[in-house]
């Protein structure tokens, strides 16, 4: 028999811990402003000003879909796009980290007023909230910018091209 403290923290943890599952599996509900004010408590050291050099169309070298794979069936798997792929150039002392979060950053930044957004910005899509995850990658990086929504994916992929050829 398990002794009353024991019980207690057996039937918090069954409680919680499904919870913390389900919660993972829900969709985001939090709307674009609430991401961004989330994100912006972590932005002091990324003013923008300071992210001007990432967000030249000179810094993409090659746009690419971003595409997740899923189950289709017993045995297909299907393409999905949710966004886009840039190759970027490396800078001076860049991280992935400090690349991803300056990024977020600048999201955050034209989310909440406080830079004004271009229309072919690919780091930001109006009205939504976009996923942006940085890898390094040979002498680079590559920085996916992905949504869970179709259309928006397509607004991404479409807006990305337009920034490459700003440059071309």
């Amino acid at each position: 028999m398990l002794r009353p403290r024991r019980q207690f923290v057996l039937l918090v943890a069954l409680c919680v811990l499904p919870g913390c599952f389900l919660a993972r599996l829900l969709p985001d509900a939090r709307t674009p402003a609430e991401h961004a004010r989330e994100v912006a408590r972590r932005c002091a050291a990324f003013p923008e000003d300071a992210l001007r050099p990432l967000l030249a169309p000179g810094s993409v070298e090659a746009v690419e879909p971003a595409y997740v794979y899923m189950q289709s069936g017993s045995a297909t798997l299907e393409a999905r796009l949710r966004g886009a792929r840039l190759h970027l150039r490396p800078g001076p002392s860049m991280s992935r980290e400090s690349l991803q979060r300056g990024l977020e950053c600048h999201q955050a930044h034209v989310v909440l007023g406080g830079a004004s957004p271009s229309e072919t910005d690919p780091y930001v899509l109006p009205g939504a909230w976009l996923d942006i995850d940085a890898e390094s990658e040979g002498d680079g990086f590559v920085v996916a910018v992905r949504t869970d929504d179709v259309r928006s994916a397509k607004g991404v992929l479409e807006r990305a091209r337009r920034f490459v050829v700003i440059r071309e």
